[in-house]
């Protein structure tokens, strides 16, 4: 496909955002708009029409799925070998950087087979320090010391890396960096932090990168945070060959540090940047879009923009008040069932979203005791479940011999005699061990350090890391871990309800890890991928989520549940500055997954943690416009049994008791 085809399957908007090559641009890509697909233009059109080649494009953004989309959908429009193409996360960009700059992180005393750290790893670090110190691990505001450190970190000066911290945490800061790099590992701040060090520390790493990287282009800009957006300008430099799409209005990850600031100010970071918002939305119908745009607009903090659409006005959205969550949960499983039975809806079609995962248990029984099926998607990272990190840790351990925690985890699994006392022991002595991970375990089995059974569990132990090592690729490491090495066996026995499941999830790691670069670099891989990589939807069920865990999805019909003030909005959020307005645009979120039917909810009454609560309607639902009937209310607290729905008209609202006059 030449740069002239290319631009003709776009609109008039993202056509004018793709042809754009003469400097920086931020693109205000509206949900529903079509950014992945200029993104992927855009892309094809530097390869097609300005001969850009593949291996000099560097396409960022924040889960391994929405690389893969990106790049398969280039793939399409220009054919060809397309290998040396960055499209990746930001994370991923990283690891691969500091492999690439092995001898710079030798200079900063790092192994060139170094290991992540996932956050259960971080967080186990985090408490052993704490309980070495004698701090309180949570402090006074009820942070973990791993958050903590992890924010001191982040915001440091890359320059230098001294953190912004507190006196009484610094020694805790600087036990916990130097355990990490005893251990030859890194966590997820460290992929950020430790490319932004070197390049402004070393000019040559730094021309070397740019000349690398001949245009720069990042998806959902408003979640980046401030590392990820320096290291934007850094690559960027003067060349003004940067593309940046995103939405402010769905910036949802403030809580782990997304600044959508930045974004907000890219005009004076990049001077003379084009500005192009796409606002034309592929997805919902306009009643949707009329109830969502009501909502938002109510942020301050934004820049204008109102989705609209060529699609039908489709069904209003309904608005449904109810006296408890059990009318609730009666009202959302009779709708599931009249639009499967009625409408010729799919289980798959439809998804609950709910605030806070609190409430997922009450959805679930009542489907449950509807006869629904139903799958809970939760924002656990696939290489978090028990098994998969066993098997994992086992594969780190086996390169990096160093890596404490992964031996920590496996040193008795299966059981080889190897307590506590005697993997401790066997920790220092690998601690201070010389030479390559096949050297060391070698010599282990043939002269374990330990002594007795601890001895003979040690040499059991390096006799199996020495034949994982040796495995020519890591399908045949994890073949030998389940089936050479007694894996398999433990989770039949130590788990004999579900050890099929288990069992599948470990082979499920050979489809997901990488199966190009170094074993080193799929190892560090590994940790970067989550569920939202390897979520898969079919027809059979109905998904349950929460609304951070939906972002980026769409189904066609959407039940948006828990509506009170103090669930949500939440409660906290009224108290931080910006909180309700990062609600709002939480909610957002929510009301644009809906492609046809939008379900909104909330009750007077519900039983939260084993007690019945009173609530005012969140205040979301009072900012919703009617629009010319886009918005229908049924109030079953007023109107009683008989359900009867009516079209929503507001002439005016009262705040003062949470309810609205009509």
């Amino acid at each position: 496909m030449d740069g002239r085809s290319i631009l003709r399957a776009l609109n008039s908007a993202q056509a004018a955002a793709v042809e754009w090559c003469d400097g920086p641009e931020l693109v205000m890509a509206g949900a529903g708009s079509g950014k992945t697909r200029v993104l992927a233009s855009k892309i094809a059109y530097l390869i097609a029409e300005k001969k850009v080649p593949p291996n000099r494009i560097l396409a960022l953004t924040f889960t391994n799925k929405a690389a893969a989309e990106m790049l398969e959908r280039v793939k399409s429009m220009v054919g060809g070998d397309l290998r040396g193409m960055q499209v990746s996360t930001f994370h991923s960009y990283g690891m691969r950087f500091l492999f690439r700059n092995a001898s710079s992180m030798a200079s900063l005393g790092y192994p060139s087979n170094f290991v992540i750290f996932d956050r259960g790893d971080c967080r186990n670090a985090a408490k052993k320090i704490a309980r070495h110190l004698g701090l309180d691990a949570k402090g006074d505001d009820n942070r973990s010391l791993a958050d903590r450190i992890s924010r001191a970190y982040a915001n440091c000066d890359p320059a230098t890396l001294d953190p912004d911290i507190e006196e009484r945490w610094r020694p805790a800061y600087d036990l916990y960096r130097d355990e990490l790099k005893r251990q030859g590992a890194l966590d997820f701040d460290d992929l950020m932090m430790m490319p932004l060090h070197i390049l402004l520390n070393d000019r040559d790493a730094l021309e070397s990168e740019r000349n690398r990287v001949e245009w720069t282009l990042v998806d959902e800009c408003q979640d980046v945070n401030s590392p990820q957006y320096l290291l934007l300008k850094t690559l960027a430099g003067g060349s003004g060959r940067l593309m940046a799409v995103g939405d402010p209005d769905q910036s949802i990850y403030g809580w782990r540090g997304a600044d959508m600031s930045l974004m907000m100010g890219f005009e004076d970071d990049f001077r003379g940047a084009r500005v192009i918002v796409l606002d034309r939305n592929y997805r919902s119908t306009s009643n949707i879009l009329a109830a969502a745009n009501s909502v938002i607009r109510n942020n301050r903090e934004r820049r204008d923009k109102n989705l609209w659409t060529d699609s039908a006005e489709g069904a209003p959205v309904r608005v449904t008040i109810e006296n408890s969550d059990r009318d609730e949960y009666a009202f959302i499983t009779d709708e599931i069932e009249r639009l499967v039975l009625e409408d010729g809806y799919r289980y798959g079609d439809i998804s609950i979203l709910y605030r806070v995962n609190a409430l997922s248990r009450g959805y679930e029984q009542a489907l449950l005791e509807r006869g629904i099926p139903y799958g809970i998607v939760r924002g656990v990272a696939f290489y978090d479940r028990r098994e998969v990190k066993d098997v994992l840790s086992m594969l780190r351990l086996s390169a990096n011999p160093r890596d404490a925690a992964s031996l920590e985890r496996i040193a008795n699994i299966p059981a080889r005699g190897l307590g506590p006392k005697g993997t401790a022991r066997l920790a220092l002595y690998l601690s201070k061990a010389l030479g390559e991970p096949r050297e060391i375990w070698g010599g282990m089995t043939a002269n374990p350090p330990l002594k007795g059974k601890q001895g003979e569990g040690a040499a059991a132990l390096a006799k199996t890391m020495l034949r994982v090592a040796e495995e020519e690729s890591l399908g045949s490491a994890i073949d030998f871990i389940l089936y050479n090495a007694g894996y398999e066996e433990y989770i039949r026995d130590a788990f004999p309800e579900d050890w099929e499941d288990r069992l599948q999830n470990v082979r499920e790691m050979t489809s997901i890890m990488p199966d190009d670069g170094s074993a080193a670099e799929a190892l560090a891989q590994a940790a970067l991928f989550t569920d939202q990589d390897s979520m898969r939807f079919g027809d059979s069920h109905v998904s349950l989520m929460t609304l951070h865990a939906a972002k980026g999805l769409e189904f066609p019909v959407v039940f948006l549940a828990g509506l009170e003030d103090g669930i949500f909005p939440s409660e906290r959020s009224l108290d931080e500055p910006g909180g309700l307005e990062e609600e709002r645009r939480i909610c957002y979120v929510g009301m644009t997954r809906a492609k046809e039917r939008l379900y909104m909810s909330g009750v007077t009454r519900r039983v939260m943690f084993g007690e019945f609560r009173t609530f005012n309607l969140s205040r979301f639902i009072s900012e919703l416009s009617d629009s010319a009937g886009a918005v229908k209310i049924d109030d079953r607290t007023r109107l009683g049994a008989s359900g009867q729905a009516r079209v929503w008209r507001i002439p005016g609202k009262s705040r003062s008791s949470g309810w609205w006059s009509s």
